[in-house]
């Protein structure tokens, strides 16, 4: 009967659905205040409890359902090698996975453990397959968890739960280059112990969005998937001893943001239904350079969703850039950037990774994207050669490939210099930042 008073009342005092969802979504924005204050009134407590626990190793977990964006495999690394901390691998599914069978999801489980297995990582699943359920990870005793991505996250492993019992920290795989701050911000990194962005221009531009009551949990400190990258200019360092054969790989990494009927935004930056069977013809008639085809993991289902490419139509499509290119399906691809001589591509998330290697990058542009970048992002971006249809396509690749003529490299150079985001030490600076939490040494909240 309340309720239904309740309803009434509502239904009165704000007529229209438009004015009921504001009126949902105002409340929902302050029960999750409350939310956010309650997880970091609970964070002392439990660096507190870590303290008291100096005999054991501090066990940290690293929440993954998708190995193609696993970009934290340096702070693995460097927590395996240290004396404090005892990393693992904690497998589940994604909300956005729920679709699949229950067969599928475990095979998609196996998959993943197998990638990490592979690489002598230690692995758990914190997802039930006989119940299909995920798992609640204080069943793991963590006393730090990171999580790969703010995404589609089973509502026990949320930050909002696990602040209970461990520190929530983050580290995008992907740095934020287009500016979408409602995408790259929102209440998942509110709840965090810790937000490492890549740096302190991005700290500042992520702080003042976030504004004074949110932002004491951001970091610039680096991001981990630069660990040890950084540019060689080979022109000054040649020798006359004999040298393993260039690949020289020239990359096409297609985005899935696809503009079509019915889903067109100012965030569609994907330019793939003008360029697909040009950069593809374009490869094939010209087998002379090593290419590698690097598309999004969400591509497939992306042109799907169009409703222009059937399932068999897009299998063809990858299959004719398997006969002729190294396929590049996962997340270990920075071998294959650091042996590419270019990168053709609409993706952002993979950008700075790809600019710290020094190298050009042919920027595909969709005329319907209408973001402007942030400030850092854009020096960035101004050193791309932009394309934005076929003629300019040609022009660029003529001009890198054939006539070798790479006049934005001195730019390029400069701009990385200027941003001082190579040779990063990322893990390193996050595990020195966590101890001194832990310990005690910078007066941290």
């Amino acid at each position: 009967m309340k309720y239904s008073i309740l309803s009434v009342l509502i239904s009165w005092v704000f007529p229209t659905r438009k004015d009921r969802n504001k009126f949902r979504k105002f409340c929902e924005g302050l029960e999750n205040r409350a939310k956010i204050k309650q997880a970091h009134s609970r964070y002392p407590k439990i660096i507190s409890d870590i303290r008291k626990n100096k005999d054991s190793k501090i066990k940290v977990l690293f929440l993954v359902n998708e190995n193609s964006k696993w970009k934290t495999q340096s702070l693995y690394d460097c927590f395996m090698k240290s004396e404090e901390f005892e990393p693992v691998i904690a497998l589940t599914i994604a909300d956005a996975q729920n679709k699949l069978s229950k067969d599928e999801k475990i095979k998609c489980l196996e998959d993943n453990y197998k990638f990490f297995d592979d690489r002598g990582m230690r692995c758990i699943y914190a997802w039930d397959m006989k119940s299909n359920k995920a798992l609640n990870l204080k069943k793991f005793k963590p006393q730090i968890v990171f999580y790969q991505q703010p995404w589609y996250l089973p509502k026990v492993q949320r930050p909002d739960v696990v602040s209970k019992f461990a520190l929530t920290c983050y580290v995008p795989y992907f740095v934020p280059n287009y500016g979408i701050m409602n995408m790259d911000y929102f209440d998942f990194h509110k709840f965090l112990f810790r937000n490492y962005v890549l740096n302190k221009d991005w700290e500042n531009i992520y702080k003042e969005y976030a504004g004074d009551e949110y932002n004491d949990n951001i970091r610039g400190l680096g991001h981990t998937m630069l660990d040890g990258i950084s540019f060689v200019d080979e022109s000054e360092n040649e020798d006359d001893s004999p040298k393993e054969k260039k690949k020289d790989y020239v990359i096409y990494a297609p985005h899935w943001s696809i503009p079509y009927k019915g889903n067109e935004n100012d965030e569609n930056y994907g330019t793939f239904l003008w360029n697909y069977k040009l950069i593809l013809n374009y490869a094939q008639n010209h087998p002379e350079i090593n290419w590698v085809f690097k598309p999004h993991p969400t591509l497939k289902l992306a042109l799907l969703r169009t409703g222009l490419f059937t399932q068999e139509d897009i299998d063809n499509y990858y299959k004719e850039w398997e006969k002729i290119s190294t396929p590049c399906y996962s997340s270990n691809y920075m071998d294959i950037f650091m042996e590419s001589k270019a990168l053709i591509t609409d993706c952002g998330s993979f950008l700075v990774e790809y600019f710290c290697t020094g190298k050009p990058v042919i920027h595909l542009i969709s005329d319907k994207c209408k973001i402007i970048p942030p400030l850092p992002s854009q020096k960035i971006f101004d050193t791309f050669y932009k394309v934005h249809n076929a003629g300019e396509f040609y022009n660029v690749l003529d001009s890198l490939l054939r006539r070798e003529n790479d006049y934005k490299k001195e730019d390029r150079l400069r701009v990385l210099k200027e941003l001082n985001i190579e040779d990063c030490c990322a893990a390193k600076n996050i595990c020195q930042d966590l101890l001194a939490v832990i310990k005690g040494d910078n007066n941290a909240k």
